[in-house]
C-alpha cells in the first residue's frame, strides 16, 4: 500500500472534520449526501477494496507464463477502476491481488453501489482470459470514522476496517459460471474457446473492406415452444448486447472504433422490462461507438413493427444507435418500407436450401430491396457461389464462412478484394507448384 493513498485518507478525514459545517464538499457534491453524512452523524471516509480471488492459484498453475497473464489482468483492473474515478478519488494496489480506492466525495451507500459496478465491470472485462478459470472479484466497502483516521495510525485503522468489512460480507460480484468457463479477453482475437458470442466479419462490397463486424449468439433456444423460446431468446439477446458493450468499451479505451451490428429477436422487445434492459445495456456504450453501432431486429410474423418494436424505437432514438431489419429469405415481402433503416438483412443460417433455390431467392430479395430503396445484407453464406450470387443480386454487405470464418473478438479491418474469395484455391496452387 503506497504512502499516497494513506496521505490522501488522512487529508480527506481532516477536511471533513474541519469543514463539517459547510453544505458542499469537493466536486460540488453535497455533504448531506456524501462522506460527511447527515447532521449529527459521525463523518466517515468510504474506502473500497477489490481483491482478485484465486489469483495465487492461477499463478501457481501458469508458472513461467504467469507474468504475461498477470500484466493483462492488472492492466484491465486498473483501466476499469480509473474510468470510474472523479477528481479527488485515489486508488492504489493492495498486495499482489487487489486494489484500494478512496472515494473522496461519496457517502458509504454511494461508494458501495459504485464498488459493485466496478467489480462487475472488471469481471466482464476479464471473463475469458485463458487459463484463469475460477478467478472472480471480491469487492468490499468500509466506512472509516474520520476521527479515527486523524487520531490513530492510518494504516492500522484502514487494515482493521477492511478486515471487519470482509468478515461480515460476501463478495459482491461473484460469477459462478467462471469456475468452469475458460477466460478469454474479448478483444484478443479469433478462436476464443468457450466464447458466448462471436463476430462475423462483414464484407462491404462497395468499399472492398472487411470493416464491419456482426455480433451474434448461439440460437440453441430455437427448439423450445413459443413462450419458452421467447424467454430464452431474450436471455441470449441481452447477454449478447452486454458482451458487445464490454468489447466496445475495451476498444474505446484503446482509442479504436469499429462498426458493429448486433442481431437480436423482435420478441426480446415485447415486454417493458426487457426493452428497458436492452436500452440500459446500450446506454453504457461510449457515445462515439454508439454512432457506428447498428441493432438488427428480426421481423415478426405479423407485420414488421409491432407495438413493442415501435415503443423501443422511440426510446432508443436519443442514443443514436442505427437500426436494421432482418427478414427471412423466403419472406421478402415482410421487409418494412425504407426510411430510418441502415439496411435490410437476411440470414441463410438455419435449415439449408438447395443452392439453386437460395440463389433464386437472393435475386428476388435483392430486387425488392432495391425497388424500395434499401441497402441489403446477406449473412451465413456458406459457398462461393452464394457470395457471388448475392453480390450479383445487389447485396452490399455479405458475410459467412465463404467470406471469412467467425472470430471471437473485434480486430482490425482488412482490405478485401473479389480475388480473396479464391484464397483456398490460391493456397492449393502455391503448394502444388
Amino acid at each position: 500500500m503506497g504512502a499516497g493513498l494513506l496521505n490522501s485518507l488522512a487529508e480527506v478525514a481532516k477536511r471533513l472534520l474541519q469543514d463539517r459545517a459547510e453544505d458542499r464538499g469537493p466536486g460540488g457534491v453535497s455533504r448531506r449526501r456524501s462522506a460527511a453524512g447527515r447532521p449529527g452523524e459521525a463523518a466517515v471516509v468510504p474506502v473500497s477494496s477489490f481483491r482478485m480471488v484465486g489469483l495465487a492459484e492461477v499463478q501457481g498453475r501458469l508458472a513461467d507464463r504467469w507474468p504475461a497473464v498477470a500484466e493483462k489482468v492488472h492492466a484491465t483492473a486498473r483501466s476499469v477502476i480509473q474510468r470510474h474515478l472523479v477528481r479527488g478519488d485515489v486508488f492504489d494496489q493492495h498486495g499482489d491481488d487487489g486494489y484500494l480506492v478512496l472515494f473522496a466525495t461519496l457517502g458509504p451507500d454511494e461508494a458501495e453501489f459504485k464498488s459493485r459496478i466496478i467489480a462487475r465491470e472488471i469481471v466482464e472485462r476479464l471473463l475469458g482470459e485463458d487459463e484463469a478459470a475460477g478467478l472472480n472479484i471480491a469487492a468490499h466497502c468500509a466506512a472509516i470514522p474520520a476521527q479515527a483516521l486523524v487520531d490513530g495510525d492510518v494504516a492500522f485503522v484502514l487494515d482493521q476496517a477492511l478486515e471487519a468489512a470482509e468478515s461480515k460480507s460476501a463478495p459482491t460480484a461473484p460469477v459462478s459460471e467462471a469456475a468452469s468457463a475458460p477466460w478469454v479477453f474479448a478483444a484478443d482475437g479469433p478462436g476464443a474457446e468457450g466464447a458466448t458470442h462471436g463476430y462475423s466479419p462483414v464484407w462491404d462490397t462497395r468499399q472492398m473492406t472487411l470493416l464491419h463486424f456482426r455480433a451474434h449468439a448461439s440460437r440453441a433456444w430455437a427448439e423450445f415452444d413459443d413462450r419458452t423460446r421467447e424467454l430464452q431468446a431474450y436471455k441470449s439477446d441481452i447477454a449478447l448486447v452486454r458482451a458487445v458493450a464490454v468489447d466496445l468499451r475495451g476498444l474505446a479505451a484503446e482509442g479504436r472504433r469499429l462498426p458493429v451490428t448486433v442481431a437480436i429477436e423482435h420478441s426480446s422487445l415485447s415486454v417493458n422490462s426487457q426493452r428497458a434492459s436492452v436500452i440500459q445495456a446500450l446506454a453504457v456504450i461510449p457515445g462515439a461507438a454508439r454512432k457506428i453501432l447498428t441493432l438488427e431486429i428480426s421481423a415478426p410474423s405479423d407485420g414488421f413493427w409491432t407495438y413493442g418494436c415501435k415503443s423501443f424505437l422511440e426510446m432508443i432514438r436519443p442514443l443514436g444507435v442505427g437500426l436494421a431489419a432482418r427478414v427471412r429469405l423466403d419472406e421478402a415481402q415482410a421487409m418494412p418500407p425504407a426510411g430510418g433503416l441502415k439496411c435490410v438483412a437476411t440470414d441463410l443460417e438455419g435449415p439449408p436450401l438447395r443452392e439453386a433455390a437460395s440463389l433464386r431467392l437472393l435475386t428476388a430479395f435483392g430486387g425488392l430491396a432495391r425497388a424500395q430503396g434499401h441497402e441489403c445484407a446477406a449473412y451465413g453464406l456458406k459457398s462461393r457461389a452464394l457470395v457471388l450470387g448475392a453480390i450479383g443480386a445487389g447485396f452490399r454487405y455479405v458475410a459467412g464462412p465463404a467470406v471469412h470464418p467467425d472470430v471471437g473478438g473485434l480486430s482490425t479491418a482488412l482490405r478485401f478484394e473479389p480475388i480473396d474469395l479464391y484464397a483456398d484455391i490460391q493456397r492449393a496452387a502455391a503448394r502444388a507448384s
